[in-house]
């Protein structure tokens, strides 16, 4: 592996992320599948295919005794916060739980480290299709799997979520639930329109996506399929010595808006009363300045060490659902989740949004357009989900996370850059 262990990662990182998708996209059937022959334990081993494989990178760079500021970005927190949550009586189960439902931040990270970026985006923006055909399905019949629930080590779940907005049935086509399935198709369809297609192409793409998200009410990722091909098209058209100060102040826009809107919410800020057009409405943004957030706030009390350190992995979401249930809050806002998660820790996640950006400006304008596109759909989503619960807006969180950490890998794809002492060689690629 020519002494870097992210040689011979690259192709173990795209399949785990290839199944994980493919679970994502497809979870509802089956689970549905596999309830009945008793083997629904099988729709989490991509998850632990992934979490091995994660291992197994951060073994690899202790063998070789070569400091990876990656997996040191993984092991160091990990270690500190799962401990911490255990000192603050979390079970080991709910502790444990937290720390899994990161494996796709993680191994986002690991596809930067190992020279996996492009690649990884092109498999995420395949999943588009399978979501837009799924809702569409689902909005001309019915899908058994849809509000049924099954067991599994003691706990109830459900195949896939049914919930209404406003009278309006949310669709979550073939995914678990409705978020899920507008999830991929803002992100797919917004990496789709980001490539070198045709016009008509575009707009049928867009369209589409516009189509498939309304029908499962999502708001946030109705929002990004508009923000973001906008920004992108603005950033396009610009000059090349404006186009890094705008994605700057862009992100700097929708970073001071994911982040404010919770600020607003513990400042006593709430929205008036407000009617609504089918699904649309401001009330989901009200119920978390009324209720969500706040209810996050109170899992820091008593405020020591907490307000500092925050209640670590399995504190606050998935984790909670299934071993805390009375005090369980998704977060559902980046921000917030990563604050009770981390407490201050939480500061270091304004890293991704920036550092590195200037160097991929000047050496790979690809890749600094390509993240910039992730940046933004981080930022829109994120404020109104916690994300990192979520496979594929979480893997883009990591990936962000890689870039910060890693600008030069982030800008290449194919054989990762090869360290030797303080040098660094690059494979030659296509820009």
């Amino acid at each position: 592996m020519n002494g870097n262990p992210a040689n011979g990662f690259r192709w173990a990182v795209l399949a785990a992320l290839g199944l994980m998708l493919a679970n994502d996209a497809l979870g509802g059937p089956v689970r549905y599948a596999l309830a009945p022959i008793g083997l629904v334990g099988l729709s989490y081993a991509p998850f632990l295919i992934a979490a091995v494989l994660i291992l197994a990178y951060g073994l690899a760079a202790l063998m070789t005794l070569r400091p990876d500021a990656i997996a040191i970005a993984i092991f160091l927190p990990a270690f500190l916060w799962l401990s911490y949550a255990l000192l603050l009586g979390l079970p080991k189960a709910q502790a444990a739980f937290g720390l899994y439902t990161w494996v796709p931040f993680f191994l986002g990270m690991l596809a930067v480290a190992t020279g996996a970026r492009a690649a990884a985006l092109r498999l995420i923006a395949g999943v588009w299709a399978v979501a837009v055909i799924g809702v569409l399905a689902n909005a001309m019949m019915p899908f058994p799997w849809v509000g049924e629930s099954y067991e599994i080590l003691g706990v109830q779940a459900e195949f896939a979520r049914e919930w209404q907005a406003f009278g309006v049935e949310r669709l979550p086509g073939f995914s678990r639930a409705s978020f899920t399935a507008a999830n991929q198709i803002a992100i797919g369809g917004a990496l789709l329109l980001a490539g070198e297609i045709r016009r008509a192409a575009k707009l049928a793409i867009w369209l589409l996506s516009v189509l498939g998200i309304a029908l499962t009410t999502s708001k946030a990722p109705l929002a990004a399929i508009l923000v973001a091909p906008l920004c992108l098209a603005l950033y396009d058209r610009l000059a090349a010595a404006r186009r890094f100060r705008f994605s700057q102040w862009a992100i700097g826009g929708l970073l001071a808006v994911a982040i404010g809107l919770p600020l607003a919410a513990l400042a006593g800020f709430r929205f008036g009363e407000s009617g609504n057009l089918a699904f649309l409405s401001l009330g989901s943004v009200g119920v978390r300045m009324d209720e969500m957030w706040p209810r996050a706030y109170a899992l820091l009390e008593p405020y020591w060490p907490r307000l500092a350190l925050g209640v670590g992995f399995g504190g606050i979401g998935a984790g909670q659902a299934y071993f805390d249930a009375a005090r369980f809050s998704p977060g559902d806002n980046l921000f917030v989740f990563l604050f009770v998660t981390f407490g201050f820790g939480s500061l270091l996640f304004a890293a991704p949004f920036w550092r590195g950006n200037r160097w991929l400006f000047q050496t790979a304008p690809a890749a600094h357009r390509e993240l910039f596109l992730v940046g933004i759909l981080v930022l829109v989503l994120g404020a109104m989900a916690n994300l990192v619960e979520s496979v594929i807006p979480g893997f883009l969180l990591g990936m962000l996370a890689g870039k910060a950490l890693d600008p030069r890998a982030a800008a290449f794809e194919g054989q990762p850059a090869i360290r030797f002492g303080r040098q660094l060689r690059l494979d030659p690629v296509r820009i």
